[in-house]
């Protein structure tokens, strides 16, 4: 998964004119910080359809994780986003990918100190289950379930730990620089979330669009035959371009994509049951976590896990 997020834009390190600043160049005032599997491909393709707001394409530029984007350089970064918008935002969950990727939040207040920080969560035990699915169907998990799930610090244990992700941001930026969106409350209240998302943003909340009941990328293709197929090809040499350039297509043309391989009406994919054990095991490792998140966020969030 990382490898490609940096060979994304293999071709704009090869070329300077890519890497040039653009005319009405800015840099982002709107940063989604994660979290994976949480909802930010939906949220950041709402937020777009705002007419006082631009998001970026591709969606994941992934810019201030050192190891994978920073070196394409800020110019290249401030031509992602155009300064005719009041607002201008991109969505890359590994700014939340500790310990692995580290100096994300100080690389973004160095160059964007005044941006408002939006962070999508969901329920641990469930975005744990979503993320092995995804990283299972598409072949980048081979282990057993419970084996993995068991160890304390596996990447799924830590992209769940939010208020831990949270810490660099916190130390660096004003807390009312830094709202929370459950994936839950978008799911079930997206009108309502939305003009938050929006208020939050500084632009008109009263905004609404149809296109609000699309959901992107549900889970529901992730163990189907013609997301893993497309998963193959697009490693294939010949077809790597197509890969790279996908989220840079019109969004109709997206979503025509979106409707084949994701099948948005199918019910989300079932997810693998733990056992009592490692459930109640895995649940107890986020007692102090989510109890520090909601009373940062000032509010319980609703159809999440009992972690008391």
């Amino acid at each position: 998964m990382c490898s490609r997020a940096r060979e994304r834009y293999a071709a704009d390190r090869r070329s300077r004119w890519r890497r040039r600043r653009k005319r009405h160049a800015q840099l982002p005032n709107l940063i989604i910080v994660g979290g994976l599997k949480c909802g930010t491909t939906s949220i950041h393709h709402y937020l777009g359809l705002h007419p006082e707001i631009q998001m970026s394409k591709p969606k994941e530029l992934n810019f201030f994780v050192e190891e994978l984007n920073w070196d394409l350089g800020l110019d290249w970064y401030a031509s992602r986003f155009d300064d005719r918008f009041a607002v201008r935002g991109e969505s890359s969950p590994h700014y939340t990918n500790l310990p692995r990727f580290d100096g994300a939040a100080e690389r973004i207040k160095q160059n964007c100190p005044d941006a408002r920080l939006l962070y999508m969560v969901r329920d641990p035990i469930k975005r744990i289950l979503s993320h092995w699915v995804h990283a299972t169907g598409a072949g980048y998990e081979t282990g057993e379930l419970v084996e993995v799930l068991s160890r304390p610090d596996s990447q799924y244990m830590n992209r769940s730990k939010y208020w831990m992700q949270l810490q660099p941001y916190l130390e660096r930026f004003g807390r009312d620089q830094i709202a929370i969106v459950t994936q839950e409350e978008l799911q079930t209240e997206r009108e309502e979330t939305m003009r938050r998302a929006f208020a939050f943003a500084g632009v008109d909340e009263t905004f609404t669009s149809e296109q609000f009941d699309r959901e992107w990328e549900k889970s529901s293709a992730k163990e189907g035959d013609k997301y893993q197929l497309m998963e193959k090809l697009v490693k294939l040499p010949g077809l790597r371009s197509l890969d790279r350039n996908f989220d840079r297509l019109p969004e109709s043309m997206r979503w025509l994509v979106e409707k084949v391989v994701h099948d948005p009406d199918k019910p989300p994919a079932p997810k693998p049951k733990l056992p009592d054990d490692l459930f109640e095991t895995i649940r107890s490792r986020f007692t102090e976590d989510v109890a520090e998140l909601q009373k940062f966020a000032g509010r319980e969030f609703a159809g999440w896990h009992d972690y008391s």
